[in-house]
């Protein structure tokens, strides 16, 4: 519970602090001495970059205790992503120049997503989980079933009778495909 409510607060601060930090770049004088603005902003990104270390470390904690699901990769990911977009609002700060911090942050968000496609997320899940398992002797069979077809290959590492009842639980799932709704994964797993 401590590693779980603490990622969320953490987040939520590392949200705040970018719209803090927004906020204090358009609100503050032109005619100021920029170098204190510089300093104070730079290093509210630098210790919010080790609250971004500290929220991962939680769900990293919490991976172990209780295994990957899609949820927390997803938003694992997005405080990652979180975490680089403050870094570049520390070079932006040392530069002086912060027009291209949006079109960075759009192209490392296309680039996540990209990523995570190839990864096949449902896969990657079940393999760690499945990992977990051999380690604990502790495994979420009813959250593997509840997994698409992408997780069957993975799945086949399971002995039976549990790779039995997982793959029927995706299997309930599988539906006919047609030439509109094809994937390469159901086909396979089917």
């Amino acid at each position: 519970q401590y590693a779980r409510s603490g990622f969320w607060e953490l987040l939520w601060v590392t949200v705040l602090t970018l719209l803090v930090i927004w906020a204090a770049v358009r609100l503050a004088d032109r005619d100021a001495d920029r170098g204190w603005l510089r300093v104070l902003l730079g290093s509210l990104a630098g210790l919010t970059v080790v609250i971004v270390v500290s929220a991962l470390t939680r769900m990293s904690s919490y991976q172990q205790a209780y295994g990957f699901t899609v949820l927390r990769l997803l938003v694992e990911t997005c405080e990652l992503w979180l975490g680089v977009i403050y870094l570049l609002i520390i070079v932006a700060g040392v530069r002086m120049r912060a027009g291209w911090i949006a079109r960075s942050a759009v192209a490392l968000a296309m680039v996540a997503v990209l990523a995570l496609a190839v990864l096949n997320p449902e896969g990657f899940i079940a393999r760690h989980n499945i990992e977990r398992w051999q380690a604990t002797g502790w495994l979420d069979a009813r959250y593997l079933a509840g997994l698409s077809a992408d997780a069957v290959d993975a799945v086949r590492a399971l002995p039976q009778p549990t790779q039995g009842c997982v793959l029927v639980g995706i299997a309930s799932r599988l539906g006919a495909d047609d030439w509109r709704s094809w994937n390469a994964s159901r086909a396979a797993a089917q």
